[in-house]
């Protein structure tokens, strides 16, 4: 299927024209000028909030998203995220979560002196503990699924 050129050329003569208008504004024209301004502001607040708050490095870096590293900061965001998924303080939930995040972070410490082959194997099983963990924090907060 073709576009006629007679509606392409409307369209393109109604677009220049309604650009035209749009620039006699004193407001756009305001707006454009401020624009490479805005941009750079813009994308230094990108840039701090990418920066991790407790080490410095980006999150982009990959060893904050893997290894160690990585794992802490998957029980970080599941400790932040406990009060979403469990706002009342006293809510048995809350305080299982916080207390098994409480052991693998022990977990963590303790596996951080063994030697890299053991300590993959306990981070593969620490690894699959804060997934179960992580998908309990979201199956609280999303209503059960319904089967179709």
């Amino acid at each position: 299927m073709t576009i006629p050129p007679k509606l392409t050329q409307a369209a393109t003569s109604k677009a220049v024209s309604l650009a035209q208008n749009a620039l006699q504004n004193e407001n756009v024209r305001k707006q454009l000028k401020e624009a490479p301004d805005q941009i750079a502001k813009w994308a230094r607040t990108q840039k701090a909030a990418l920066q991790s708050s407790a080490t410095g490095k980006s999150l982009l870096d990959p060893l904050m998203r893997f290894g160690q590293q990585g794992l802490e900061r998957r029980l970080e965001a599941i400790e932040a995220h406990v009060e979403i998924a469990f706002p009342q303080e006293s809510d048995a939930g809350r305080i299982a979560t916080l207390r098994a995040a409480l052991e693998l972070r022990k977990a963590l410490i303790v596996s951080s002196s063994l030697p890299l082959v053991a300590r993959k194997k306990v981070h593969l099983r620490i690894d699959g503990e804060i997934g179960q963990l992580e998908h309990a924090l979201v199956d609280a907060i999303l209503p059960p699924a319904s089967p179709t």
